[in-house]
């Protein structure tokens, strides 16, 4: 778009419809003069060398809502790379005002001066307008409550800077078109270099093409709202136009600049990002995501998008796309601080489009599907444990039935243990059935959900209770352990597609982890690794092979802190895992662990997670983890903010949900007693279960320091000692069940 103060004076008194026939008139004369072919009257890049950037951003658009017949032109943007974008800003549900504003900080933020995280919105406030001189169809603006947009950022735990983008792209050509676009492209005092107030196809369409024509290095539209009139908030206006036609008018806008953008300098030569960068109403989905042109480093986006922040085929962040826009305006990201998200690029570019259409639905259908589910298995998987444990203290104290009747139940009793045991790796494995596409209900949903689990729970179950470790008191809590380490560890490490919208697992439109082993995952693998670790040493100390024990131990540990922490990308899982593990080994090694000892395996954990740190944090940009990331934000002095987010979310955790803190407390109580007062269960069988197991007692003081470490370290913290119980103490009911059975004279 030309300056106000080098624009010819035509260019802003003829209406932006006629202003291309008049180009094309004086090339077409100018070609006849000159006896040649009528050239592009621009080059495919713009002065410096690089491509030109045209971004099309809107709201509330999902891959649902596209079709060939319906939106031609958001459809044909499957000619490039599509993907979905996890639009989360800082409430459950992100408005338009919240995704320009993600944009503009490269953070994400809120125009919305809530109580608290969880705080509902009543209604998402319309974008703000910027006001134009009279008479004036471009040129500087200020966004008005600019400073309110700093202010509300200042007082959030996500160090936002609105802004961020603007003042990055200060020596760079750029035009903001409508007023989303304007508060993405504001500098951090507000002002825009060069905006125009456009809303027509007609009218976006003239402006587009004449600033690509000028030379404008990156445009920026605002290509309207659609807001879900079954899906508003309580107090928010319903729109007069439906759905569908809301839609249609975004894609009317998106089609004036393809047209712009084939007129002016050729598809080839011009980027077009399109991105729906917030939610049609109160309930998060992943939104619609596609880019053409060139994309940042080589080649063209083809495929799926992606980016480094997500590493998940299909699926970016709003986060990623201010590094987009500055590595392709500029080149890279020229040191632009406070950045948390990666360049979008693409892969897979011999994917059909077909294809690519069923996996991008596929992403939001299964993200969908499992947010309602998520809840209700929780609550009644810890309140059946809860059952679980009253059962058990129960049956190992009574004798039913006499001797036969006894045997009955605590075989029984032990197969369910197990049973509950196995639940937590398959509600992962669950996830290699495409249970969400059973049907559009809720319902539907559960009961194919409930079936994939129960399937899976039957297979570990079986192996765990007929395998040749049946045999030990310890083989089936070391198999289920050894399963549900392994199912983790080999889905981190193929891209965590097992525990991607699994019930367990990580949820994309929370947008708080894409990858790796979350909290919850974390405490599943790491007790996981523990039992399995317990039984294996145990078998061997028992057998006179003490030295094998502990170089096994050792081994494991290690292998556990490289996959939680480097293959899992997670921070505050290995300065539990390490001690967990040193304590353990000292044990097995038959070392008394004295307090001196202690702190060498504390200090020692902490220099090896230092070291682990830095070294990521040295490799390039791209390569690193979670570690690498977190030694930055230390450098960056967000070190503060991360222990306040980290503090508040395990509070929320506690407050907001009876069931997860009524198992943690039993848990605590459960575990802490067994370890220290054996017959709290009313019988002698933990005695004799620590008698023939030598290493099962000390194995669980271990896992109590893990268990304990991990919620201390750990962002939403409390979930990790409660989660891991929820395999442990299953699976050492059945241990001790086995040894009641074993001796059922003497019980």
């Amino acid at each position: 778009m030309p300056h106000p103060t080098t624009a010819p004076p035509f260019a802003r008194a003829v209406p932006p419809a006629h202003r291309r026939s008049v180009v094309a008139a004086v090339l077409g004369v100018l070609a006849v003069l000159l006896g040649v072919g009528a050239a592009p009257a621009q080059a495919a890049t713009t002065p410096g060398g690089r491509a030109p950037l045209v971004v099309v951003g809107f709201s509330g658009v999902r891959w649902t809502d596209v079709s060939q017949e319906a939106t031609p032109a958001l459809a044909s943007m499957a000619s490039g790379a599509i993907g979905t974008v996890a639009v989360r800003s800082v409430f459950t549900a992100a408005c338009p005002a919240d995704g320009w504003l993600g944009l503009s900080a490269g953070r994400r933020a809120t125009d919305f001066d809530g109580t608290s995280a969880e705080h509902v919105r009543a209604a998402c406030a319309a974008v703000p307008v910027p006001a134009v001189a009279t008479g004036a169809v471009g040129g500087p603006v200020t966004v008005p409550g600019f400073e309110e947009f700093r202010r509300i950022a200042d007082g959030d735990t996500f160090s936002a800077v609105p802004g961020t983008l603007g003042s990055a792209l200060s020596s760079v050509d750029s035009l903001a078109v409508g007023p989303g676009a304007a508060i993405a492209l504001a500098d951090t005092s507000g002002r825009v270099p060069d905006h125009v107030p456009a809303t027509t196809p007609a009218e976006i369409g003239g402006y587009v093409q004449d600033a690509l024509e000028d030379g404008t290095r990156v445009v920026v539209v605002d290509a309207g709202v659609v807001r879900d009139p079954a899906n508003l908030p309580a107090l928010e206006q319903v729109p007069a136009q439906s759905r569908a036609e809301q839609v249609a008018a975004v894609d009317a806008r998106l089609a004036a600049v393809q047209r712009a953008v084939a007129d002016s300098t050729g598809t080839d030569g011009t980027t077009v990002l399109a991105v729906s960068l917030a939610d049609a109403g109160r309930t998060a989905h992943l939104q619609f995501g596609a880019a053409t042109g060139p994309q940042p480093g080589s080649g063209d986006y083809e495929g799926y998008l992606g980016s480094r922040s997500t590493r998940q085929t299909g699926i970016v962040q709003t986060t990623d796309l201010t590094p987009t826009v500055l590595a392709l305006a500029l080149g890279s990201d020229h040191g632009t601080p406070g950045l948390v998200g990666a360049p979008v690029t693409s892969t897979d570019a011999s994917t059909p489009v077909a294809d690519r259409l069923e996996k991008v639905r596929d992403l939001d259908a299964a993200a969908q599907a499992v947010q309602p589910l998520v809840g209700p298995f929780f609550t009644v998987w810890g309140a059946s444990q809860i059952v679980l444990y009253g059962v058990a203290t129960i049956a190992l104290r009574k004798a039913w039935g006499g001797a036969a009747g006894r045997r009955w139940i605590l075989t029984w009793l032990r197969a369910v243990a197990v049973v509950f045991g196995a639940v937590c790796a398959s509600t992962f494995l669950a996830n290699t059935i495409p249970w969400w596409r059973a049907g559009d209900t809720t319902g539907a949903h559960l009961l194919a959900v409930t079936g994939a689990v129960a399937l899976y729970v039957a297979i570990i179950t079986a192996l765990a209770l007929l395998g040749p470790w049946r045999r030990n008191a310890l083989g089936p809590l070391g198999f289920v352990g050894f399963v549900t380490a392994a199912v983790l560890a080999l889905d981190a490490a193929t891209g965590s597609r097992l525990i991607t919208s699994s019930l367990n697992g990580l949820q994309p439109v929370v947008a708080g982890r894409f990858y790796g082993l979350g909290n919850q995952q974390f405490a599943l693998f790491a007790t996981g690794s523990l039992l399995f670790t317990i039984a294996v040493a145990d078998r061997l100390v028992r057998t006179g092979r003490r030295r094998p024990a502990v170089v096994f131990v050792a081994v494991v540990g290690l292998l556990a802190t490289y996959v939680d922490g480097v293959v899992g990308s997670d921070f505050g899982g290995p300065p539990a895992i390490l001690p967990a593990f040193g304590f353990l080994a000292l044990v097995v090694a038959g070392v008394r662990v004295t307090w001196r000892r202690v702190v060498v395996i504390l200090a020692a954990t902490v220099l090896v997670l230092a070291a682990i740190s830095v070294a990521d944090w040295l490799r390039p940009t791209d390569d690193q983890t979670h570690l690498g990331r977190f030694v930055q934000t230390l450098v960056d002095g967000g070190a503060w903010q991360v222990i306040e987010r980290k503090g508040a979310q395990n509070l929320r955790i506690l407050y907001s949900n009876w069931i997860l803190s009524l198992v943690l407390a039993l848990a605590a109580v459960f575990i802490a007693g067994v370890l220290a007062r054996p017959r709290v269960l009313g019988v002698a069988v933990l005695e004799r279960a620590y008698d023939r197991h030598p290493v099962l007692k000390p194995g669980l003081a271990c896992l109590l320091v893990l268990l304990v470490i991990g919620f201390a370290v750990n962002d939403s913290g409390a979930a990790v000692p409660a989660v891991g119980a929820m395999l442990a103490v299953p699976l050492l009911i059945a241990c001790t069940t086995r040894v009641v059975e074993d001796e059922p004279a003497r019980t």
